[in-house]
């Protein structure tokens, strides 16, 4: 979330020290689960590799990087010898590509690592009557779900091209293989952050949006307790937001030599039809968040003014209305109350979480258009 300005309702309440707060840190326990690339990794060595290296590598950080770091140099070194089209070498940027897909795997525990901090801070777990599913955001079918449909767009996309036949003719055996095993191998290590980036921007808000944990008003920020994750739902759109970048760099950068693989009308379309999807994604993240402190913040200011009209005489004129000196100090709790719930902010709550969010929405889109018009 933003940055508050002014002086919060709580402010001398909620004061504590550094070391405090140092303190606090230190109680939230690290995240040690596999994710779902990870426990594929281990059915095929790499939870024994991993056990054998020094410090905690999970099993998917040597999964993606030996079999990218691996593959990529083997199948362009054969492309070369056979004579066939050298990716490399007609787009440079084509590097982005392997280097994106990696740090994908990365950025997918990176993501899951900070959500599990964001429940502790939270406190989601002694909030909630059912917690599991506040904690584990990321269903076990939905990394299969996305990797079946990934399989079903490299399908129409070899189709599209008129099959392997065709692809063959134009591209050599290089781009035979890329098409039918390179590209599922990489919808494999893509499928990780996809997961876990769909985990933050529409399970987690829409699970919290339907449980009970409710809006903390005494929230010191005046943000009903929502920063974290409000801030790692920002946080994670940026990490799509360079994904589309890259995406857009590969596609539509300069060529040394010319190629027949450039970008074609379908590129656009689907370039356009992934952007599109991102910023329903996080539409969906913020609105959800902005309906669930809209609802919370509205129902209890009317819990509230119901008790505070049922204790005061007249309550519904300004002019006659009066209090009771034995409920005098009942009635000021309550309007400290009501002043506590009002000056709470409903996400997003600033300026600048606006403007951050729709630069991050409009510049993958104003790079490829630029890209697209070189």
């Amino acid at each position: 979330m933003g940055d508050q300005s002014g002086a919060s309702p709580h402010s001398g309440v909620f004061d504590v020290t550094e070391s405090e707060l140092a303190s606090d840190r230190s109680l939230i326990e690290p995240f040690d689960r596999d994710l779902w690339l990870d426990r594929l990794a281990r059915r095929v060595g790499f939870g024994r590799l991993s056990r054998r290296l020094p410090g905690d590598v999970p099993p998917s950080y040597l999964f993606a990087v030996i079999l990218v770091g691996s593959i990529v140099p083997t199948i362009n070194a054969y492309a070369y010898l056979a004579g066939d089209p050298v990716v490399y070498i007609q787009n440079p940027l084509f590097v982005l590509q392997p280097l994106a897909i990696v740090g994908g795997v990365f950025g997918a525990r990176a993501l899951r690592r900070r959500y599990h901090r964001v429940a502790q801070e939270m406190n989601l777990e002694e909030r909630a009557a059912d917690p599991e599913p506040l904690l584990d955001v990321v269903p076990t079918w939905l990394p299969w779900a996305l990797f079946v449909a990934a399989l079903l767009q490299i399908a129409a996309r070899v189709w599209a091209l008129g099959g392997f036949g065709a692809i063959y003719r134009e591209g050599g055996l290089t781009m035979v293989v890329g098409w039918g095993i390179l590209n599922p191998l990489w919808s494999v290590l893509a499928v990780q952050f996809v997961a876990v980036y769909v985990g933050v921007e529409i399970i987690a808000p829409w699970r919290l949006y339907r449980s009970d944990v409710g809006v903390d008003f005494l929230d010191p920020e005046g943000l009903g307790g929502l920063r974290p994750i409000g801030e790692l739902v920002k946080h994670a759109y940026y990490y799509m937001v360079a994904g589309l970048i890259a995406f857009a760099l590969v596609v539509y950068g300069p060529v040394v030599s010319a190629s027949s693989w450039g970008p074609t009308a379908t590129t656009s379309v689907v370039f356009t039809a992934v952007w599109l999807g991102t910023v329903a994604t996080v539409a969906f993240a913020v609105f959800v968040l902005h309906q669930f402190m809209r609802e919370e913040k509205r129902r209890e200011l009317h819990r509230l003014d119901r008790l505070f009209r049922e204790t005061v005489d007249n309550p519904w004129d300004i002019k006659r209305y009066d209090v009771d000196e034995e409920k005098r100090d009942f009635v000021e709790k309550l309007q400290q109350r009501i002043e506590t719930v009002s000056a709470t902010r409903e996400y997003p709550a600033t300026f600048s979480i606006w403007s951050q969010l729709l630069i991050s929405i409009i510049l993958p889109k104003a790079v490829q258009l630029g890209l697209a018009a070189i």
